[in-house]
């Protein structure tokens, strides 16, 4: 006879059941029944806007499938009203810029000359992070001192690199990049996916990575599939031992291959997908971090490794550190969540030892050269938001615990659990200081303020949580000045990417909440002390944030 469950087990499971991966708090379904998405427009089935950072969709319809690793998982818990209200960020609808001049590049090829500012800006900023174009050929074919190639691929390519350097360099609101890439989109044709180039991979892997940051993540999420078929149907995953593929080659190939995995990992985990990326039969081996001069056409020697960064420097670490982090990512999207002593495990094996294995001049606390500061910033924010990702259900099952919201087994919570928790804090609290002080002192372009940006509102809604729900802990004013910091930084990003002001208004209207956030308020009058001090207190945190004045 089959065993009826104890009481304290039907509890533990009403409790694994609500954070874990397929049902609320983190996870819900759309109400039409599927996550069907049309982005052509730039926007939702249903009006409502769709960031390429997968944080502010916290309605599910219209959006494509959002897993509970995403940015839009906690806002689901934190949002009093993620169905949508009167104003706009409520309603989650886009704001179109109405007076910015789209720039069209007519689509003949006399006009590639025209492109030459933006290709100067790709490789000075973007391609310092992701190479995954060889800089002097492709400038050498641009300019005609090499031959250009004739495949209508490499011309897409061109008006993509323009596109992406155009967008990722700007230090203002702009819609030149539009343009641009609408002239990329003229060139390509359903005959194109019939062949299988080098062009055509890095064409795609640029397409999906860019429309990502135009908020089109479906569609990006889309070409970045054609782009890893393309790239394995070509052979890029395999190591090529051919005695006719030189060096510069070779290398050529592992540089492609391994960009592509970069973007399609970092895509997977943002929109917390499955992890289809395929590890049995690849052996292509990690890029060389030496510099371009180290390897070219002639070259018949293996170098050796740079001592300082070099722009392939920021790609080996994170191809290293998507690989440590799989098996962790793995888990958390699984329906049966990972306990707190095996994410802890996890960490400490995987996580802390990458951080340990990376080169000593691109170590956390090396400083680096202005060319190289912006992807090792990003790298130092990337790590502390995935530790945020895979700690904060540990966190959200605490509060709720306490709130009632569960029931629990009567249970103290256990060693393990105080130690995740920490570390989720921690991990946010960090990510917080780190993103606002690259803001204040560093050079500010949209690719900064996109990545800022995506980590920073990720890492805000930790605080916030946990100020609402448990406004009288001893750490509830280090919440505070977090919420404030992180909300003066996206101000000021706001001037950049418009869309920062949708995330600003999301933070004000989850954290204006002033019971929740002040319960000494109403103490303080039935005990008979001065309200007027409380309520000046209130003001005076208030009117910190941006938008209260």
């Amino acid at each position: 006879m089959t065993r009826a469950p104890l009481e304290s087990e039907v509890r533990e499971g009403a409790i694994k059941r609500s954070i874990g991966q397929s049902n609320v708090p983190l996870e819900s379904s759309p109400l039409s029944g599927n996550w069907e998405w049309d982005e052509r427009a730039g926007r939702a089935n249903s009006n409502r806007f769709v960031d390429g950072m997968a944080s502010l969709t916290s309605d599910p319809n219209g959006s494509g499938y959002l897993g509970v690793a995403s940015g839009a998982a906690l806002l689901r818990v934190t949002d009093p009203n993620p169905n949508g209200s009167e104003d706009q960020i409520a309603s989650g609808q886009i704001i179109e810029p109405s007076n910015m001049p789209t720039l069209r590049i007519p689509y003949s090829s006399d006009s590639l000359g025209e492109l030459d500012p933006f290709v100067k800006q790709y490789f000075n900023l973007f391609h310092k992070s992701y190479p995954i174009i060889h800089e002097a050929t492709f400038r050498a074919q641009f300019m005609h001192v090499l031959p250009r190639p004739k495949a209508k691929a490499w011309e897409v390519l061109l008006f993509v690199v323009a596109a992406v350097g155009a967008f990722t360099a700007s230090t203002q609101p702009s819609q030149e990049d539009v343009g641009l890439f609408e002239a990329a989109k003229a060139r390509m044709s359903f005959d194109m996916l019939e062949t299988g180039s080098i062009h055509l991979v890095q064409a795609l892997t640029l397409i999906s990575n860019y429309m990502q940051k135009r908020n089109k993540p479906n569609s990006g999420y889309h070409y970045m599939g054609l782009a890893r078929r393309t790239a394995m149907a070509i052979g890029l995953h395999k190591e090529i031992q051919s005695p006719t593929m030189n060096l510069f080659e070779r290398e050529m190939r592992r540089r492609i291959w391994h960009c592509l995995y970069i973007f399609d990992v970092g895509a997977i985990i943002t929109f917390s997908r499955p992890l289809d990326f395929p590890s049995n039969g690849v052996d292509a081996e990690l890029p060389m971090d030496v510099h371009d001069t180290a390897i070219t056409l002639g070259t018949r020697q293996t170098p050796h490794f740079a001592t300082e960064t070099t722009i392939y420097t920021h790609m080996r670490a994170q191809v290293a550190f998507h690989m440590a982090t799989s098996e962790i990512y793995s888990k958390m999207i699984s329906t049966s969540f990972p306990s707190a002593s095996e994410l802890i495990e996890a960490d400490d094996r995987l996580i802390s030892h990458w951080l340990s294995s990376l080169p000593p001049y691109f170590q956390e606390d090396a400083t680096q050269d202005v060319t190289f500061r912006l992807c090792h910033s990003i790298l130092r924010w990337r790590y502390r938001n995935f530790r945020t990702l895979m700690y904060r259900p540990i966190l959200i099952r605490r509060v709720m615990s306490r709130r009632g919201q569960i029931a629990t087994n009567g249970e103290e919570p256990n060693y393990h659990e105080d130690i995740a928790i920490e570390r989720c804090l921690q991990a946010a609290r960090e990510s917080v200081q780190l993103i606002s002080a690259y803001w204040l002192n560093e050079h500010k372009n949209t690719m900064a303020c996109w990545y800022g940006l995506y980590f920073l509102f990720q890492a805000v809604l930790i605080p916030i949580y946990c100020l609402r729900n448990d406004p009288q802990c001893a750490a509830a004013d280090e919440w505070r000045e977090q919420i404030t910091q992180a909300m003066r930084t996206i101000e000021s990003m706001s001037h950049i990417i418009e869309s920062a002001s949708l995330f600003l208004e999301k933070i004000r209207s989850i954290a204006n909440l002033y019971p929740l956030m002040w319960p000494n308020l109403d103490i303080a009058h039935m005990d008979g002390f001065d309200t007027s001090l409380q309520a000046s207190t209130i003001t005076d945190f208030m009117n910190q944030i941006p938008g209260f004045e």
